[in-house]
């Protein structure tokens, strides 16, 4: 759909600054000048550097949220103190660690990471904390995560969704995949609207957002009507990790299920306009299908041979391929996507999905 594709170069820290800043200042000189353009979106690879986001600002409009916004929401001190003054769970979390913590109840992480193959054990970092990292107490539960879409002030969802990991010895807590319309309770759901709601005000979040989390299930007594006898109820409790201040991973799940979200995105950016989707506001837009997606890691190193007949299910397959292309191990080779009735039958059908890519390659080899 896109006019014109252009490739910017990245690192750990995510788009090269000099190589995008001249990117842009190339399409200015190929005749497709910045002017004409109503403004920049943009995804992850920016996190680390949201200075960068201002100086894009100074060619173009920027689309999303402002740089200051991106940089308290990833700064961790900032953040976290945040959650603390307004009552939000969140796990435990360290500049440095106490001594004689057990290490390994806890993860480092960058602040400016994304996809999770940032996270390490705090095993192997030995209490060594470089720039922009933070230690974080590990927690058991259902990973969750609410992308929602504000103008600063309000705050409409879009959806609920549950997320997985896919795990390998040197990534440990890489992102595996999602499924929309997670079916979740009604006091998780609330507590996801309301911590999104609050941190939305707090660092004046717009555009579309995502907010992740573990859900954690905690049985409790409470004494029964007759007070004779002590009933035991499980209580679910979320925890909130980050905010993605930014278009997410997640945005592809309701892309097609809402035609006009990305000019929701826009609207609420520019014009802090809330145009709504059918007329729900801050509810979950209702939908019979879930859709997930999952990425495709190598395992082993792999050569994708020309020709490749990928399945219609595939996407984000390299392309134009006019030799032979080998893919590292640990290194994406593509996402599949499926669709159900529900979340937990669309989660099952991708992961299946997964094993086959993998089965084809091998069987190509």
């Amino acid at each position: 759909m896109a006019e014109k594709a252009l490739t910017v170069r990245c690192d750990e820290l995510g788009f090269i600054a000099d190589d995008l800043l001249q990117t842009l200042h190339r399409l200015d000189k190929e005749g497709m000048e910045l002017r004409q353009f109503i403004g920049l979106a943009y995804g992850s690879g920016f996190e680390a550097q949201p200075h960068l986001l201002q100086k894009i600002a100074e060619l173009i409009p920027v689309i999303g949220n402002t740089s200051v916004s991106l940089a308290a929401v990833k700064n961790a001190s900032i953040f976290f103190a945040t959650m603390q003054k307004l009552n939000i769970k969140h796990p435990r979390t360290f500049d440095q660690l106490p001594a004689n913590v057990d290490l390994s109840l806890y993860v480092q992480k960058f602040s400016g990471g994304c996809g999770g193959v940032h996270i390490k054990p705090a095993q192997s970092i030995q209490n060594h904390l470089s720039e922009n990292h933070y230690f974080q107490n590990v927690m058991e539960g259902l990973p969750v995560s609410l992308l929602f879409i504000t103008n600063g002030n309000e705050v409409e969802v879009v959806g609920f969704n549950e997320q997985w990991l896919s795990v390998n010895a040197q990534t440990p807590f890489r992102y595996g995949g999602a499924v929309s319309h997670a079916d979740l309770s009604v006091s998780v759901k609330q507590q996801l609207l309301s911590a999104a709601q609050q941190l939305t005000v707090a660092f004046g979040l717009v555009g579309l957002n995502s907010l992740d989390a573990i859900v954690q299930s905690a049985s409790q007594k409470v004494k029964s009507a007759e007070e004779k006898c002590l009933e035991v109820q499980s209580a679910e409790h979320v925890y909130v990790l980050e905010v993605n201040p930014r278009l997410s991973a997640t945005v592809d799940l309701y892309a097609n299920e809402e035609k006009a979200l990305f000019y929701r995105h826009v609207e609420a950016c520019l014009s802090k306009q809330l145009i709504g989707a059918i007329g729900y506001k801050s509810q979950e837009i209702v939908s019979s299908i879930s859709k997930a997606h999952a990425v495709v890691y190598a395992d082993i190193d792999v050569t994708l041979m020309l020709g490749i007949d990928w399945p219609s299910w595939v996407t984000d397959t390299p392309i134009q391929l006019d030799r032979p292309l080998k893919i590292m191990a640990g290194a994406p080779i593509c996402s599949v996507i499926a669709y159900a009735d529900s979340a937990d039958a669309a989660k099952k059908e991708v992961l299946t999905r997964v094993q086959q890519i993998k089965n084809l390659l091998q069987s190509s080899h």
